[in-house]
């Protein structure tokens, strides 16, 4: 009893130093206990290897594996926890551990084939895990590529017919090529269905939110140029020229010169930008934008291989499922059964079958999930596919138009080998595509809420782009209700025509009391200016002031704009509201009146503003104050921004773009200018020192001569001046000469 109680404790033990982290008590217990290495120790029934293969400490794992004792090896293949994993399972959940895994299979080789409750083999776990490195690990050693499909098939897929190919495209681990080399090196598991008979492709083109991560069209590129952590600068160029070779088909098609010299100059300010942010902040570490841009290629390899792969487009080489066909079915039972199965898909009608994904090509739900990436594979690799309808009897275009993607449908269009025929095909319910415009679209995930009336805008204007699209076509085509397309979309959007009404003119109300408002305090503003009139003559006593003129300017504007805008909202509350004014005329109207209001609201701003400046005077931090509001209203009134800026959009970003090349030039210019000025004015004030400098070393040298002169003539005076003494004082010759003698 005593000895059972050590070993629950030792065990409590065990568990509590893995929970703790404290791997050196872990190896102290298993060092002086090595029976507790394949023990037990957590309610998952866990073993100390299982838990260590979680923690993922490999030095660990492999101390624990020299503490087993050789007589053990064998029971590595029977132990496993409640989810079925052995050992193997465990350790395949990370790359880090492949040292630890060919440490297992020199013990046991019987663990590559092990299987969990769900039917997953280790090679499976690490395929969903996005291991790639334990992957191949682990085909090597079960050498796949000398087996037989069924028989490679087996460890590829688990109970349920999912494959390791379906694994991957669901956890989305695109980044490092997993995906793209199973389908590769595998290329029977593309065709395989899983438990909901959907095969790889049809699985790829449900997961949209693997191609909406990033934008390729301007967002990815920003994040690579953006990028505060840079690879080394020629790996970082290479990225550049891929993504420049990802944008020149785009570009071609740009047919505007003056659009296409913008989104050049866009993409340089990019460049410069990140250059000069990367030599500001370097860093040698891989960065993030390289990653997606990686991820992106690799994801558009994997697209390419399953659509040159796939044929579930083509009713002549559809599969029966595994459940209806098996392997214990001869040729000719298997024949006569797709045979029945046709026959009794085409007797029923669709509206008594119940809708499966399965049921449609992948070509068709990438167009219901707006995958235009599936989509542009297909055109290019399988055009036959465009030509196919799906169980209602509607191609690609009804699908694009029903589900709204229009871009898509753009995509389509374009190539006018499909555009006719399909533009010209209808549903089994007799509706041409221009027809489709009419139906409602059906259950998604979340839509944006939009008001009525620009709903209602939106379907008119995709009526007029497919009317537009189908001219040449027959566009008063009756469907089996007898009704053309115009009929049928007056029929159907009755309600929403409404709807818009209603709310227009409850905009239109509100707004026109807002005018009516403002327009009675801007008249009112006039007959009490700042400051009074004077009492003698009228006139007001603050007119010679500048700030008095602006004041009476953004009055009357602000009067002027706000009387116009009760004109507009009037005129619209007096139309009759027609169907087709809501496509531009009413919208117009409604911006023009919007417009009106926002300006004349700010020039009352402003008024009040310069009535601030003038009764604060001299007064610098009340001038700065006074306009305050002015900004504010701009800023807070955010859709008035948006109404407005929505009004020139292509125009703004224009001007925008066109600002910012302009001033990053004048930078530049200014830069140099810059500089050049600097130089003048160090030559300017350099030149008068250095003139100082020349003008006092001249005085100094002439001082100095002028100081040797003087020296010099005081001493020759001084010489001159002791001559003239001595000749003075020198004594006289006698008058009486020597006497000669004869």
């Amino acid at each position: 009893m005593a000895e059972d109680n050590d070993d629950i404790s030792c065990v409590a033990d065990l568990y509590n130093a893995f929970m703790e982290k404290n791997y050196l008590e872990v190896r102290r217990i298993c060092y002086l206990h090595p029976e507790y290495i394949l023990q037990k120790i957590s309610i998952y029934n866990d073993t100390a290897l299982h838990m260590a293969a979680h923690s993922k400490q490999r030095d660990l794992m492999l101390d624990l594996l020299k503490l087993l004792p050789a007589d053990c090896n064998h029971q590595l293949s029977d132990i496993k926890n409640n989810d079925g994993n052995t050992i193997l399972h465990e350790v395949a959940t990370g790359d880090a551990m492949k040292d630890a895994a060919e440490e297992l299979l020199k013990r046991n080789a019987d663990l590559l084939t092990a299987s969990n409750e769900l039917g997953e083999k280790p090679i499976f776990c690490a395929a969903r895990h996005a291991q790639t490195q334990m992957f191949e690990f682990l085909s090597d050693k079960m050498e796949l590529e000398k087996l037989s499909a069924e028989e490679s098939k087996a460890h590829l897929q688990r109970n349920d017919r999912t494959t390791v190919l379906h694994i991957c495209i669901a956890t989305e681990c695109f980044y490092i090529g997993l995906a793209y080399n199973i389908a590769s090196r595998y290329r029977y598991l593309i065709k395989e269905r899983d438990r909901n008979s959907m095969t790889a492709l049809q699985s790829l083109a449900c997961n949209s939110s693997a191609f909406t991560v990033r934008n390729l069209k301007g967002e990815l590129m920003e994040d690579i140029m953006n990028s505060k952590q840079i690879m080394n600068s020629k790996r970082k160029s290479e990225w550049i020229l891929d993504y420049i070779t990802y944008k020149e088909n785009e570009l071609e098609e740009e047919t505007n010169g003056f659009m296409m010299w913008i989104r050049t100059v866009i993409l340089a300010i990019k460049m410069m930008s990140g250059l000069i942010e990367d030599i500001i902040n370097f860093d040698s570490s891989p960065f993030a934008a390289a990653k997606k841009l990686e991820e992106r290629f690799k994801l558009g390899k994997l697209v390419k291989l399953l659509v040159l792969e796939d044929t579930t487009w083509d009713p002549g080489s559809q599969e029966i499922g595994l459940d209806e066909c098996n392997k214990e079915f001869g040729i000719e039972e298997c024949s006569s059964k797709l045979s029945h199965k046709r026959a009794r898909q085409n007797s029923l009608k669709s509206s008594t079958s119940k809708y499966k994904k399965s049921d449609e090509s992948p070509l068709f739900l990438a167009t219901m999930s707006n995958i235009d990436k599936i989509v542009k594979a297909f055109l290019n690799y399988q055009p036959e596919a465009l030509n196919r309808t799906n169980k209602e009897g509607m191609n690609i275009l009804h699908v694009a138009i029903l589900y709204r993607h229009i871009n898509i449908f753009d995509m389509v269009v374009k190539h006018e080998v499909f555009a006719k025929r399909l533009l010209s095909t209808t549903n089994e319910e007799g509706n041409s595509v221009l027809h489709m415009v009419s139906q409602k679209r059906k259950s998604q995930a979340s839509e944006k809420m939009q008001n009525p009336a620009i709903q209602l805008r939106d379907e008119l204007l995709l009526f007029e782009k497919v009317k537009s699209a189908s001219k040449n076509l027959i566009t008063n085509h009756l469907n089996n209700d007898n009704k053309t397309a115009e009929e049928l979309f007056a029929a159907t959007n009755e309600q929403l025509h409404q709807d818009a009404k209603e709310w227009l003119m409850r905009t239109t109300e509100n707004c026109t009391i807002l005018s009516v408002f403002i327009a009675t305090v801007a008249f009112a503003a006039a007959y009490t200016v700042p400051g009074g009139p004077n009492q003698e003559t009228g006139i007001p006593i603050l007119h010679s002031k500048p700030f008095f003129l602006v004041f009476i300017l953004a009055d009357v504007i602000s009067l002027t704009l706000a009387l116009t805008s009760v004109g507009i909202f009037f005129s619209i509350l007096t139309s009759s509201f027609p169907l087709e004014d809501f496509k531009t005329y009413l919208f117009k109207k409604l911006k023009q009146g919007v417009i009106c209001l926002v300006v004349s609201v700010t020039m009352m701003a402003v008024a009040f503003g310069a009535t601030i400046v003038l009764i604060m005077t001299k007064k610098f931090v009340w001038d700065v104050v006074a306009f305050l509001p002015v900004p504010i209203f701009f800023l807070s009134c955010s859709p008035l921004r948006s109404l407005i800026l929505g009004l020139c959009r292509e125009p703004f970003q224009i001007l925008v773009v066109s600002f910012v090349s302009f001033f990053y030039l004048l930078f530049l210019f200014l830069l140099i200018f810059g500089g050049i000025c600097m130089l003048c004015v160090l030559c300017v004030l350099c030149f008068p020192i250095f003139i100082i400098y020349l003008v006092s070393k001249g005085l100094i040298w002439i001082l100095k001569k002028a100081g040797e002169c003087i020296t010099k003539g005081k001493r020759h005076r001084w010489i001159s001046g002791n001559k003239s003494q001595f000749d003075i004082q020198s004594p006289q010759p006698t008058a009486a000469s020597p006497t000669h003698h004869v």
